[in-house]
Order: structure tokens, then C-alpha cells, then sequence
């Protein structure tokens, strides 16, 4: 099982990302059981319906420059780190699967929580087919398209997995954890009861 052989199965994907966001939300969603009510935000309904396009209504389009089979809304769980989730869209070939993931912004950056995102589906991809990983794809869409390779190595995957481990170690210590404010705070869904 490994170093992180006990983490709990209810952890996804989704939960270390917001993890790697913010802490709190692991504190205030797994541990205090309080929802995002995110369906509400229009930000969220207009990311969703960008997601869906491509994933569900679109199960043919790939990116011109990419062979293979297109993949899409793949469920996955790792017997391994105990986690879920689910790869979007990736393109499978013989020997490797891409991983693609969209996102809905104008706001072009890799960083922690796109590292985490793209870190375990790579670990699950790997897990549930015997497969390679080796590069992903994010798309940021929003008012322009940028296409960002974003290479996939060992270091990327342990930063996924230390994310996984801190989300594991707040909803077992019930303990709230340190959050810098920021100017993210103002449009989070836990602002009123954040302190």
C-alpha cells in the first residue's frame, strides 16, 4: 500500500484540488459537512456547460493535431492511494494516454491546483490501464482559446499525492487549517462563516 496506504476512500480528485485551492474547504465541506451551494454561481452553471459540450454533446471532436481514441467522462479509483475520479477527455493510444482538461478562464496559469488535477488523473489513468502518461493538455477557453502542454513527471505526481495526503489529514483531524485571505475571498461560497 505504501506511504499513503490509509487514506480515506472517500477522498476524489475534485476534493484535493479545492484542497490545493484552499484548505478551508476541506474543513468546511468533509469535515463540517457544510455544501458550496457552487450550482448557484453562474461562473460554475457557464464552466459546466463548457465541460459538457465537449465531453457529452461533442464525443467526436479532438484536438486536430492529436491520434487516437478519444476518451471521455472516465470514472477511475486507486486501489493503491484510495481516491476516485474522473478523466474529462484524454486520447488513448497503444502505448500512452493524454490527458485533457478544459478550462473555462481567460486566467492562464498552471499552477498548484491544476498540478494536483492533472497529477492524480494521471495516477489513475496509469493504475486502471498500464499505460503511460506522459503529457496533458489544458485548454483555457474563454474569450480565447490557449492550448498549454503541461509535461507529466514524478515530480508533478508527488506534488498530487502530498495534496491528497494533507486533504486526508484534515478530514481525519477535524482540526480547521491555516488559509492566508486573499483576493479569492471576497467570491468564495464560505465566506460569511470563514473567520
Amino acid at each position: 500500500m505504501g506511504e499513503y496506504g490509509s487514506l480515506s476512500k472517500c477522498i476524489t480528485v475534485t476534493n484535493a484540488v479545492e484542497h490545493a485551492f484552499c484548505p478551508r474547504f476541506t474543513y468546511f465541506q468533509l469535515v463540517l459537512g457544510i455544501e458550496q451551494r457552487e450550482d448557484k454561481r453562474g461562473t460554475v452553471q457557464s464552466g459546466r456547460a463548457f465541460h459538457s459540450r465537449y465531453s457529452t454533446t461533442n464525443k467526436n471532436y479532438k484536438i486536430n493535431h492529436l491520434d487516437g481514441i478519444k476518451q471521455t467522462e472516465r470514472l477511475l479509483y486507486s486501489r493503491k492511494y484510495s481516491f476516485s475520479g474522473k478523466i474529462d477527455e484524454a486520447i488513448e493510444t497503444d502505448k500512452e494516454i493524454l490527458i485533457i482538461e478544459r478550462k473555462y478562464s481567460d486566467y492562464i496559469l498552471i499552477g498548484p491546483t491544476i498540478k494536483t488535477q492533472l497529477g492524480l488523473l494521471a495516477i489513475l489513468a496509469e493504475e486502471n490501464t498500464g499505460k503511460k502518461v506522459n503529457k496533458a493538455i489544458v485548454v483555457f477557453n474563454k474569450t480565447e482559446r490557449v492550448e498549454v502542454p503541461v509535461y507529466i513527471n514524478e515530480k508533478i505526481k508527488q506534488i498530487a499525492l502530498r495534496m491528497l495526503q494533507k486533504t486526508n489529514h484534515t478530514i481525519i483531524s477535524g482540526d480547521m487549517p491555516y488559509s492566508k485571505r486573499d483576493n479569492r475571498c471576497p467570491n468564495c461560497c464560505y465566506r460569511k462563516i470563514c473567520p
